[in-house]
């Protein structure tokens, strides 16, 4: 499990640093459209979908990160009455309907693919595969981790305990 932990660090490193150079080319394509459109009055096509789909891999590959800082908002104010057996229950009930989710996302997010890998997008002309590969991709590294919150909840044993 350590090596899996480990791994998992390695990637979500990776993501980060990912998800801030899609920030960066994000604000860099809407900045231009912003100067084309006002400043030299011809707009650049293929912008706004660009930042549309950078947008939507920030979003999906963001909620992995999320998911692994256990960031997401939850509702602890009924938790916090249970006892600390029940509080272990219910973080792997969480945790199992986490990695359940998410495998369908990946599973759905696959068919989705099948079906709209031939389409090309209307500005740029890429493969709708490309925007749509988010949510199989983001859906793949939230499973990952809530797998390894899951394993960690059952066992009891977190990274401090290693």
């Amino acid at each position: 499990m350590n090596l899996y932990r480990k791994t998992l660090e390695g990637i979500n490193t990776a993501v980060e640093y990912t998800v801030c150079v899609l920030i960066a080319a994000m604000v860099v394509v809407v900045f231009l459209q912003v100067v084309f459109r006002f400043v030299i009055h011809s707009s650049l096509p293929w912008s706004e979908e660009l930042s549309r789909y950078l947008m939507v891999w920030i979003t999906f590959l963001g909620a992995s990160i999320a998911v692994k800082r256990k960031s997401h908002i939850g509702v602890e104010v009924v938790v916090s009455l249970f006892s600390d057996v029940w509080k272990k229950i219910a973080a792997i009930f969480v945790s199992a309907s986490l990695c359940l989710f998410f495998g369908f996302m990946v599973l759905y997010g696959e068919k989705i693919l099948r079906t709209v890998k031939f389409q090309l997008s209307p500005a740029m002309e890429i493969s709708m595969a490309i925007p749509y590969s988010a949510l199989m991709t983001g859906g793949f590294l939230m499973f990952l981790h809530s797998f390894l919150q899951l394993a960690e909840n059952i066992t009891g044993r977190t990274v401090s305990d290693q």
